[in-house]
């Protein structure tokens, strides 16, 4: 059995977060709990801001990565509500700090790239018309800055709740447009 580096930070960062507020935590509190060498740190991320973000890809959005983007999006969107009230403390803390590879930005990044992607692949070609694609990077910063505030709030409803009315505003807000460039019109309709 192989020895990962990344998850052993991960985990590290994620029980040191537990402790004292993510813009406290130093590499060098990482290598105290892990017993991993500076060189090897930084042999394998380019800094603190470089495991956060790591983290929230690979424990977050771990079936967003693990999934096509043919899955539907009030699947997606409800799993990635329970990973989120599941490193609650871990994002709420880094969410909270600003500056150079910021995770809010990076979230914010992450989410526009991806659901262009997940409209381009049911339009069935890499081209979106301009109106979707502005239509699309407005839904988009709507829901992950919601999202963020959730965090931030201490989530105040219920993982299932926000996935239900994130997913009844994209439907309200974008099944009629992507039926004009034809997209089946139900595609953010709640299933399950």
């Amino acid at each position: 059995m192989a020895i990962c580096i990344n998850d052993i930070l991960a985990d590290a960062i994620l029980q040191l977060c537990a402790e004292k507020k993510m813009k406290n935590i130093t590499v060098k509190d990482l290598m105290e709990k892990t017993g991993i060498s500076r060189q090897t740190f930084y042999n394998h991320f380019k800094d603190k801001q470089d495991l956060i973000q790591w983290v929230y890809l690979n424990r977050v959005l771990k079936s967003f990565l693990e999934t096509n983007l043919s899955k539907d999006y009030y699947s997606n969107t409800l799993d990635y509500y329970y990973r989120i009230a599941a490193h609650h403390i871990f994002l709420k803390s880094a969410c909270m700090m600003s500056g150079q590879n910021c995770l809010r930005e990076f979230i914010i990044e992450f989410a526009i790239n991806y659901d262009l992607n997940w409209h381009k692949l049911h339009l069935n070609n890499n081209l979106l018309p301009e109106k979707l694609r502005f239509a699309s990077r407005y839904h988009s910063l709507a829901s992950i800055n919601l999202a963020i505030e959730w965090i931030l709030t201490d989530m105040p409803i219920a993982p299932i709740e926000m996935a239900k009315q994130i997913t009844q505003l994209r439907e309200i807000g974008l099944s009629e447009m992507l039926y004009e460039f034809g997209v089946e019109r139900n595609l953010y309709t709640l299933k399950g």
